[in-house]
């Protein structure tokens, strides 16, 4: 799955490899003032970040499609959707480096020009022309490059335009635009393909130009104050070192890294779960599709709740209670399942709207707590790594997922889940005292707000 103290943000905790050590941040800074200026800023990314996750939810619905209407093939249809699963696993760190390194709104630029070229180069001829339908790896591939660098460059610009505290508003406005892609980019798709087959090509070409024309307007200085005053760039071996190891130093970091890459795992298992029983009752397409819905209706509702909670919560204490939550959406799913087959088309949305609930709550968290944590010039880096482990958890819980259903039994497999997630959160809940007595949970309470 992705606040404010009231206090400054705590300096990162011990060294980095490769960077200057931080000097620790004044207890009483002053609070930024909100300006014009900012809001527009702040619009104008959360306006390309939105359109990019619209046009990227069409995309990757359009290249199947578009696929299997080209071969008939359902085997040359997923290998051509795998294509663009490993680029955007295996080039997190890297691309998160060179958004660290590089000015946040040029690789914006880059990577919506990227995306228009293979829009242009490599779908339009398929189309068109009847390319070989083989340069659709090619494209699912590359777009995926430039969806991971504008996702990180995108991330990193937040909190050079967003005040502190202003930051869990932001990072919930943008964890909503990630669920409402989810839940309209995927029917619009089939929609516009329905139509014709060029039409979500065409639609994402414009998607591409709009991101470009709200990117234009942004600051292209606005890290200047960051650029180091002397000596040459760290290697590349320490660049990329310096990410994981504030992971591992930063014990907050390193909790919701754990605890997102276990969940994750588990939802993949429940998502074949809904899948296998809906199947196997020989419900219609569209009433499946409306149940696998709930996790963005969920997630939006989410957004809109999360910051008023982040903000009171530390972040343990948010763990501790989405973990227990998502404990009590499982405990739904076996319910539902064990009793009278009526109770699933009420069940099985349920669990999986509260799934999204508290994802969106748990990436809100991580999201605020990092932007105020975590150096600017390390913060490519840190989302890189993290969505490597998180992400890596997705296909290995498909996995597992795929033979414990076959093992054990849609029931008996949510049983071993609900345990899974129970542990997880009676873990964290004894971790608490230690936790909070670190240091490195500073309350969620905006600076200058009563108490």
């Amino acid at each position: 799955m992705d606040a404010v103290t009231a206090r400054a943000p705590a300096a990162v905790h011990g060294p980095v490899p490769g960077e200057a050590a931080q000097a620790p941040a004044a207890v009483h800074r002053p609070v930024p003032e909100v300006s014009g200026p900012r809001r527009r800023l702040f619009a104008l990314l959360w306006s390309g970040g939105a359109l990019n996750g619209l046009g990227g939810m069409t995309f990757t619905l359009m290249v199947p499609l578009l696929a299997l209407a080209q071969t008939g093939s359902p085997v040359a249809a997923a290998w051509i959707t795998a294509a663009g699963l490993v680029p955007n696993l295996v080039l997190h760190l890297p691309l998160g480096v060179l958004a660290d390194r590089g000015d946040p709104r040029r690789m914006m630029l880059l990577a919506q020009t990227g995306r228009l070229l293979v829009i242009v180069l490599l779908v339009a001829p398929v189309i068109l022309w009847s390319a070989p339908v083989h340069l659709l790896a090619a494209a699912t591939a590359l777009h995926s490059v430039c969806s991971t660098l504008f996702e990180s460059a995108s991330a990193i610009a937040v909190p050079c335009v967003v005040p502190e505290e202003e930051m869990p508003a932001a990072t919930a406005r943008n964890e909503a635009h990630v669920h409402g892609t989810q839940m309209f980019g995927r029917p619009l798709g089939g929609f516009l393909f329905g139509l014709a087959a060029w039409a979500p090509v065409l639609f994402n070409a414009v998607v591409s130009l709009a991101v470009l024309a709200v990117t234009l307007p942004l600051d292209s200085g606005m890290r200047k104050d960051e650029v180091p005053a002397g000596g040459g760039r760290p290697s590349l071996v320490r660049e990329f070192s310096a990410g994981l190891a504030l992971l591992v130093r930063d014990r907050l970091l390193t909790l919701t890294l754990v605890v997102c890459a276990l969940t994750n795992a588990v939802f993949q298992v429940v998502w074949l779960i809904i899948m296998l029983v809906m199947t196997e009752r020989d419900l219609p397409p569209s009433l499946i599709g409306a149940i696998l819905a709930a996790t963005g209706i969920g997630g939006l509702l989410g957004s809109v709740l999360a910051p008023r909670l982040v903000r009171r919560l530390s972040v343990p204490h948010m763990v501790a209670l989405c973990g227990w939550t998502w404990s009590l959406s499982l405990a739904v799913l076996v319910l539902a399942l064990s009793l009278d087959p009526r109770w699933l088309l009420a069940g099985l949305p349920l669990t999986w709207g509260m799934i999204g609930f508290v994802g969106a709550h748990m990436n809100v968290t991580r999201g605020t707590y990092r932007a105020l944590h975590v150096p600017r010039r390390l913060l490519g880096r840190v989302i890189g790594t993290d969505r490597v482990f998180t992400g890596g958890a997705l296909p290995l819980g498909m996995v597992c997922g795929g033979y414990l259903l076959e093992c054990l039994g849609p029931r008996d497999t949510s049983v071993l889940l609900l345990a899974a997630v129970a542990v997880i959160a009676v873990s964290v809940t004894l971790l608490l005292p230690f936790l909070e007595r670190s240091g490195e949970a500073g309350r969620r309470r905006p600076a200058g707000a009563a108490a």
